[in-house]
């Protein structure tokens, strides 16, 4: 895809105004160390510095409703600043337009303002123009480099274009030509493996992947809705009544690969794995069952591309995540080899952060929904209006 890219070094003296993914995991005021959207986050903002931008950093986190001081930028923040030159970057609280805009003009070459969670304002959400004319009000040029975000019509993602020079980061500009591979299907024999709670969510991602990739293996709720639209008990296993007839309408598709085996937590709280026929009323399906991993590993060891997004069981439970741990283990063995890897997903990147993988696979995207879109072709908004012209800034 063709977007208006920048040019970092036209930016000496220009106020940048960065909207970052700040959507980071935050536990008792820290931030968890190594996230993918804290590295590449920071990346962007070191570079604009390095060039002397004066660079206004925007984000949100979490979904609050108004001000809440639990999801406030801060700790990130704090973080991103210790990753920073002393003394050249801050945290501003304030939302008083008129303090704003003379703080941002009185910020000096290399200086840095990370501003408060998008988030607070109803604005940001709504796309309002007047919000959004309010935030451009701070800025010289917007760059977008929050790609996690790009399928949001929000304020800071679509509404800030009508308003100012817009681009595309460094970030965005990484994702798209790393993402390119799977989403011109260069490669086969190639893997899809798909996780998480709603088809509907994820419908246009999946129905793109059935007729591209060879095999489309789903796991989680997601596979759970399919057990339903076949017409199998599931127990007391979730899954999405409104889904089922998603489900029943892609089940004619010859890449898809459903469980044939799961784990279930029984009522008295073990877990068993058993076929699926053996499913009883009071069961929970927490997990794939061996023999569908051992399905997964044998395409997967053919394969030439990889994509991965969406865990495939409870991950949060150390029994229910053994699923989600193999294939982690899967993907990190074929991947930077004669195998293309791809994962994507907050839950999903968050579990090989753990495990620490992520330097073993070819990308792992600091998107989900977005990441899922854009290889499934369908329209990104915060993409799309990116795509108006294609240039790169040069001042």
């Amino acid at each position: 895809m063709h977007v208006r890219k920048i040019n970092v070094a036209a930016l000496s003296g220009k106020r940048v105004l960065l909207r970052s993914d700040l959507d980071l995991i935050v536990e008792h005021g820290i931030v968890t160390p190594g996230q993918v959207r804290f590295t590449a986050a920071l990346s962007t903002i070191k570079e604009l510095q390095a060039v002397g931008a004066r660079v206004i950093v925007i984000g949100h986190r979490g979904r609050p409703e108004g001000l809440d001081a639990s999801l406030s930028i801060e700790p990130i923040a704090k973080a991103l600043i210790a990753k920073l030159p002393k003394e050249t970057a801050q945290f501003v609280s304030m939302s008083n337009q008129k303090e704003l805009v003379a703080a941002t003009r009185a910020m000096a070459k290399g200086d840095v303002l990370i501003l408060e969670n998008l988030r607070f304002h109803p604005g940001e959400q709504k796309n309002d123009p007047v919000f959004a004319k309010q935030l451009a009000e701070l800025a010289d040029v917007y760059v977008n480099d929050a790609f996690g975000n790009c399928h949001r019509n929000h304020a800071s993602m679509t509404g800030i274009a009508l308003f100012l020079e817009s681009y595309a980061g460094p970030t965005v500009m990484r994702e798209l030509e790393a993402l390119e591979p799977v989403r011109s299907v260069q490669s086969h024999p190639y893997v899809a493996i798909v996780g998480g709670k709603k088809i509907s969510s994820k419908l246009h991602a999946l129905t793109a992947l059935l007729a591209g990739a060879d095999h489309v293996f789903v796991g989680g709720a997601i596979a759970t809705t399919f057990f339903v639209a076949q017409g199998l008990s599931v127990g007391a296993s979730l899954y999405e009544e409104s889904d089922v007839a998603l489900a029943a309408s892609l089940l004619q598709h010859s890449s898809l690969r459903l469980p044939v085996d799961v784990v279930v937590r029984g009522e008295d709280g073990t877990y068993r794995g058993i076929l699926l026929e053996a499913i009883q009323q009071t069961d929970v399906i927490v997990d794939l069952g061996p023999e569908s991993i051992s399905h997964m590993r044998s395409a997967i060891l053919k394969a030439k591309m990889i994509l991965w997004n969406g865990p495939v069981g409870i991950i949060e439970e150390v029994a229910s995540r053994v699923g989600s741990d193999a294939i982690a283990h899967m993907v990190a063995e074929c991947s930077r080899g004669s195998v293309y890897g791809v994962v994507g997903g907050g839950n999903t990147v968050g579990l090989l952060e753990q495990l620490g993988m992520t330097d073993f696979v070819d990308h792992v995207s600091t998107g989900g929904g977005a990441m899922l879109e854009y290889v499934g072709g369908q329209t990104v908004p915060a993409l799309e209006v990116l795509k108006l012209k294609e240039e790169t800034y040069v001042g």
